[in-house]
């Protein structure tokens, strides 16, 4: 037996899987698992490559072929300019790829070229970037486009390591542009990817503990073609997209189902093992309303952390308690207070007029929206201090952000996030209700 140290995963796969010519030691059985057939003994599976070179080349022949038949027709598919792709791919992270399908041409509409990306101002960005959420992808885009054009000569590196320099691309999207658009031999292991091998082997273990993971990693790393390493990072895609689903997989459609161990044993609908997810922390954001000569006032959050670079109502976070109410929760006083500091000498917390939430991967938000009541007295700083579009300084003495006044008809110009349009409309429909009574 090896002495190299293995991973104790509980897994088993079929004898015409492997071409090792091991068995478990004395006097242990595979059990049978579900309505799948008794396997026998097989391999346990250790760190590396699990496959033999017969099921890999298999594998690799009826995914490509399965491919070119059932290929998704997508926008990007045959590209070959690396920043097309590279935005396709920075898009597609975290979104589906139906919505992508329809934002993708849009914004290589506005930016058709790196050198276009890296000119535009972070805004612009960000503004075209709204309704894809997770917005540190855009800011992490138009950082690297700079990068590339500062260092790179306006062109793309053609090397995965030299790709993982630079800002917010990791090992999945350094491979997936270095197989697609430089035709590297390099594994994109992505969520759809790591769902079918895990089925392919039956693993047992977590995905997301390190031991798993990298049993994968091996294994995809070493069932990589040379030949069109691109169209088969692709091809995995589309797989578990849409045959290898997460829930429901349908099996019978499959071009690799006669090689699948957890097929075999029944145990498809159970794989991958992930850890069950702590629940996302709970916060109350506080957001006043303030208007004054017709427009609303609006900050832009720093670059960096939760909707960075995007404008929303001034406010503030409060954490919730485990019985669902905010922890240390303003009172009035407290409330007047912090409208002071946000907009200026004067204004005071009125009546709440808007309640709603929204879940983020992380994070779920309570956003409490409350009027602004402006000063009694007349003020040039209580109305708008410039017309929409003009950044003015800061309105309240301890607001460090910029901050904006914005008539209605210009608000959709504006980079938000979608929680925060949800947020504006809610209190609309709230002050419309108001005025109704």
């Amino acid at each position: 037996m090896s002495e190299n140290p293995r991973i104790p995963l509980d897994i088993r796969i079929p004898e015409s899987m492997s071409n090792q010519g091991k068995h478990l030691p004395p006097g242990e059985t595979a059990p049978r698992l579900g309505p799948g057939p008794h396997l026998g003994p097989g391999p346990r599976l250790g760190p590396g490559p699990r496959l033999g070179p017969g099921e890999r080349r298999r594998i690799r022949r009826r995914l490509l072929a399965w491919y070119g038949r059932e290929a998704r027709d997508l926008p990007w598919r045959g590209e070959r300019d690396p920043y097309r792709i590279w935005v396709s791919e920075a898009m597609l992270q975290q979104t589906r790829a139906a919505t992508v399908r329809e934002r993708y041409p849009r914004f290589l509409a506005r930016f058709p070229t790196l050198k276009a990306l890296a000119d535009a101002p972070l805004e612009a960005v960000l503004a075209e970037w709204q309704g894809l959420g997770y917005y540190a992808r855009a800011r992490n885009l138009h950082r690297a486009a700079r990068a590339v054009a500062e260092s790179h000569g306006g062109r793309l590196p053609a090397q995965r390591d030299a790709l993982r320099r630079l800002p917010g691309v990791g090992p999945y999207m350094a491979a997936a542009l270095a197989s697609i658009a430089f035709g590297q031999r390099a594994a994109a292991v992505d969520g759809n990817l790591l769902r079918v091998l895990s089925r392919l082997v039956d693993l047992s273990a977590p995905i997301d503990l390190p031991a798993g993971r990298a049993a994968l990693v091996a294994e995809a790393e070493a069932l990589i073609p040379r030949a069109r390493p691109g169209d088969f990072n692709q091809a995995m895609m589309d797989l578990g997209a849409g045959v290898c689903r997460p829930r429901k997989p349908l099996c019978p459609e499959c071009p690799l189902a006669d090689l699948c161990a957890a097929r075999a044993r029944g145990t498809a609908p159970l794989r991958p093992v992930r850890r069950r997810k702590p629940p996302p922390r709970e916060v109350a954001a506080y957001q006043l309303w303030a208007e004054a000569g017709g427009a609303l006032r609006m900050v832009r959050r720093p670059e960096d952390g939760l909707f960075g670079g995007l404008w929303e109502l001034p406010g503030w976070m409060e954490p919730i308690a485990q019985d669902g109410a905010p922890k240390n929760g303003p009172g009035k006083a407290a409330l007047s207070r912090m409208c002071r500091d946000l907009l200026g000498p004067g204004w005071r917390a009125g009546e709440e007029i808007a309640r709603l939430t929204r879940t983020l991967t992380h994070r779920k938000i309570r956003f409490i929206v409350l009027r602004a009541e402006p000063p009694k007295w007349p003020r040039r700083e209580a109305g708008p201090a410039s017309k929409t579009g003009e950044v003015g300084r800061p309105f309240g003495r301890h607001l460090a952000a910029p901050t904006l006044w914005v008539r209605p008809a210009d608000l959709a110009a504006l980079p938000l996030s979608s929680a925060q349009r949800a947020v504006i409309e809610a209190a609309r429909a709230g002050i419309a209700e108001e005025r109704g009574r």
